[in-house]
């Protein structure tokens, strides 16, 4: 039975707000994606820390394939710590938080906006100072999170990014698969994932696998098993994994791989078996389907649309990990050393 922790009952409101969400930013979305179209950016620059910067991980991989532009992280201290004045004319800069009130990227916004950007900010927080420079705000609408671990705000930042795609696009199946969302991560939510309980539960260290616009749920799942498991937990690439990483694998290491069920799947499932095949605990969140030698395979349900598996994944991975930290004797609610809104210059 699951423990009803904070961070539990708030990751389980994720499905209601995503669904009220999509309602009520129709018309912001719209708004923005008409501005688009009219200026016809060349780039976009995304802004953010932590859980929100895993969200503009996944807009990277969606602007690119779905829209064809070049979408790249912009890093706060060249504007908040060097002082640099870069020319963004012509660019978006989308900043997400879930606070809007880092100083940093507070900040990096407001010299965007100098420099002649049109700033957009996904934030949680409507009166937050980020959403006050910003020139347009798309809300998460997750409502006050308080846990320190990132849930709902998460899943609902990259929900928004999503909506924001299909405006911009003008594409009805996009917006359809959208709608179809909450019920897909209620399904999520009742996922049951206590056959790597046994493993996970004595890890210190583990790898979170995935490619394309996976990579950011991978990315996500690590943070929160460092924060409310101190397992160091790393991310990577199925691409990139065989690149150095792959050596510290060794018999009984733990890797679970989340599935994409895009292009990307059958690189994801080949280092899958590779780590298999070396002896590795791998569990797999939806893929390979039927598992295979080696690897345990984990229940998660499909998105209609693959670009919003990483979401599902998570609301999957959310519930994993609050009664993960539970099994090891920790407060998932308060990770030690760590508070939620983090002010960095």
């Amino acid at each position: 039975m699951t423990v009803s922790t904070l961070m539990f009952r708030e990751a389980a409101e994720t499905p209601g707000k995503v669904a009220a969400q999509h309602a009520g930013n129709r018309d912001a979305a719209a708004r923005i994606a008409a501005r688009l179209d009219a200026m016809k950016p060349r780039i976009v620059l995304t802004c953010a820390r932590g859980s929100s910067d895993h969200a503009a991980v996944y807009a990277k991989y969606l602007f690119e394939t779905r829209l064809g532009l070049p979408t790249c992280s912009f890093a706060p201290s060249v504007a908040s710590v060097y002082k640099v004045r870069l020319a963004m004319d012509n660019a978006l800069f989308l900043c997400i938080s879930q606070s809007g009130r880092s100083p940093d990227l507070v900040q990096a916004a407001d010299v965007a906006r100098r420099q002649g950007a049109y700033v957009v900010a996904i934030v949680n927080d409507e009166e937050s100072p980020l959403a006050d420079i910003a020139e347009d705000v798309l809300p998460i609408g997750a409502g006050p999170e308080k846990s320190v671990a990132a849930t709902k705000s998460c899943i609902g930042s990259m929900s928004a990014v999503y909506g924001l795609c299909a405006a911009w696009r003008g594409d009805a199946d996009m917006a359809a698969a959208l709608r179809a969302l909450p019920a897909t991560l209620s399904a999520a939510l009742a996922c049951d994932w206590s056959a790597a309980a046994p493993v996970m539960e004595t890890a210190r260290q583990a790898f979170i696998i995935s490619r394309g616009i996976g990579l950011a749920a991978a990315q996500e799942a690590a943070l929160k098993l460092k924060e409310t498991s101190k397992i160091q937990a790393e991310a990577f690439s199925a691409a990139e994994v065989r690149h150095g990483p792959m050596a510290i694998v060794e018999a009984g290491f733990p890797v679970v791989a989340a599935g994409a069920f895009d292009a990307a799947q059958d690189s994801i499932d080949g280092v899958v078996s590779h780590f298999a095949a070396r002896g590795a605990r791998v569990f797999a969140a939806g893929a390979p389907a039927g598992g295979g030698e080696g690897i345990t395979l984990l229940p998660m349900p499909r998105a209609d649309a693959t670009d919003l598996q990483p979401l599902v994944f998570l609301m999957a991975f959310y519930r994993f990990a609050n009664e993960l930290a539970l099994r090891r004797n920790l407060d998932p609610d308060n990770p030690e050393h760590l508070k939620k809104v983090t002010e960095t210059l």
